[in-house]
């Protein structure tokens, strides 16, 4: 797919109701659950062995910069949205990004030596987009440093969101080697992921796209 590159604003890039994502169709992406067996905890695995997750099953994905700022914009349908949580046993919706930092990285959470950079929201704390980085399953750490933008918007039983970061993150950032980095002209991978928080999903417990989505950026 392809980012383009569109003279607005930070302002109109991070907006998912923004007209200038009008402009071009959305790339649909087949989702399906994360394996059962590729949770990272054994009560998990024994919980859900015979549960139902990952019920969404694809999401529209765009992505536009305007130079100086790349932005990525999701849909995908929720009938029953979670933006608040009371109590331990409630999960609100999410959704996340995730893209490789070296060639041979794993598309399920990377391996020690081939880590990958998620970008990752939560519906409970709708503009802080959180930076992560693993190198295997179950070892997901957040990032120091506050990157990405999001903004999300729930309508008509719909979720549209859009996560919003700098294309190069700052030299001198002290977690420069733990972002993806973005160059007008190139191309990249990127994967998604999704939760249901009326279903209970949080942690390994998603929808994602099993293979990448090849993505350039117009120069």
């Amino acid at each position: 797919m392809l980012a383009k590159r569109v003279d607005v604003g930070a302002d109109a890039l991070g907006d998912p109701g923004a007209s200038m994502w009008e402009r071009f169709p959305a790339r649909k992406v087949a989702l399906v659950p994360t394996p059962v067996g590729m949770q990272p905890s054994k009560y998990i695995m024994a919980k859900w062995r015979d549960g139902e997750f990952g019920h969404t099953s694809a999401a529209g994905l765009q992505a536009a910069h305007n130079g100086q700022e790349l932005a990525f914009r999701l849909e995908w349908e929720c009938q029953k949205s979670v933006t608040t949580i009371n109590d331990n046993d409630q999960f609100a919706d999410a959704a996340a990004l995730l893209f490789p930092l070296t060639e041979d990285a794993p598309l399920i959470m990377g391996m020690e030596g081939a880590p990958v950079n998620i970008w990752y929201w939560r519906a409970d704390q709708p503009k802080m987009g959180l930076n992560n980085v693993a190198d295997g399953i179950g070892t997901s750490r957040l990032t120091s440093s506050p990157l990405i933008t999001t903004q999300g918007a729930h309508a008509d039983g719909r979720w549209s969101l859009v996560f919003r970061r700098a294309l190069a993150a700052a030299a001198d950032a002290p977690t420069t080697g733990n972002v993806a980095k973005f160059e007008p002209g190139k191309d990249y991978r990127l994967a998604v992921a999704l939760w249901s928080g009326a279903n209970s999903e949080r942690a390994g417990l998603k929808a994602y796209s099993p293979v990448w989505v090849e993505l350039s950026l117009e120069g």
